[in-house]
């Protein structure tokens, strides 16, 4: 492959971002894989064919070094709140396109805040690209062009599978902020679990519970829409655990 059109798949050694090295070999176009696990690395590296480069995220010079030659890097390696920033910032000084598959809220903004300096220095920044929020945000684009005077935005999730150990530890870990939706075109803090409602699913109606996730952030800067809730199906006992746990989320 062409030095320049080589990218870099940081966090290969996880569960999403083996299968994505595992597509893109298949389609062809196999990453570097990355991570600090050098032996993990390592083993997929060679189940796989891959060039690989194992590096951490605590030394800004460092991961610069190990950026030569890349054209882009699709990070997988969460909790995104304590990885996504190192990285970004590397990126944003080597001049590589950046990608990763964060649901987090804060992260996607701090993504966005960063559009100025992106375009001085030529980079694409293009938080979220994986199942949370590519397929919501397109519902909620095709949405807006229908209803072009909407002011309100509710999205709502049901069956949604089971979810990888890095997604259910950033979900543990971002419990101690309790909700988020947007007012007025702003991110607020609501308490856990703050609304329920009957959602009429295609399946039928279920109980549904706001929920913090990056369709909060991604879905205004997508529709311009001031005022976004998502939901969750949720059975009603699952729902008054969680507010059980408002006091310890505070």
């Amino acid at each position: 492959m062409n030095a320049q059109l080589s990218w870099l798949l940081y966090g290969a050694n996880g569960y999403t971002g083996r299968r994505i090295a595992e597509e893109a070999a298949r389609r062809g176009r196999p990453p570097v894989v990355a991570g600090r696990d050098a032996a993990k690395i390592a083993k997929v590296a060679a189940s796989l064919g891959c060039d690989s480069r194992v590096f951490a995220l605590d030394d800004p010079a460092d991961i610069r070094r190990q950026l030569v030659g890349m054209a882009a890097v699709l990070h997988c390696a969460g909790p995104f709140s304590a990885t996504a920033e190192p990285m970004i910032e590397a990126c944003l000084n080597s001049g590589v396109h950046y990608l990763d598959i964060t649901g987090e809220i804060d992260v996607i903004e701090h993504t966005a805040a960063q559009d100025a300096r992106a375009r001085a220095a030529g980079v694409a920044l293009l938080p979220a690209v994986g199942f949370d929020v590519v397929p919501s945000d397109c519902l909620a684009a095709m949405l807006r062009r229908r209803l072009p005077d909407a002011k309100k935005l509710e999205l709502a999730f049901a069956g949604t599978g089971t979810i990888s150990r890095g997604t259910a530890r950033t979900m543990l870990e971002n419990l101690p902020q309790g909700g988020r939706v947007r007012v007025d075109g702003r991110i607020a803090k609501v308490p856990l679990a703050w609304k329920s409602k009957e959602i009429p699913f295609r399946a039928g109606p279920r109980p549904a519970v706001t929920i913090p996730w990056g369709d909060v952030a991604s879905a205004w800067h997508s529709t311009g829409v001031p005022n976004i809730e998502v939901y969750l199906a949720m059975d009603r006992r699952h729902i008054a655990w969680l507010r059980r746990l408002r006091p310890a989320a505070g």
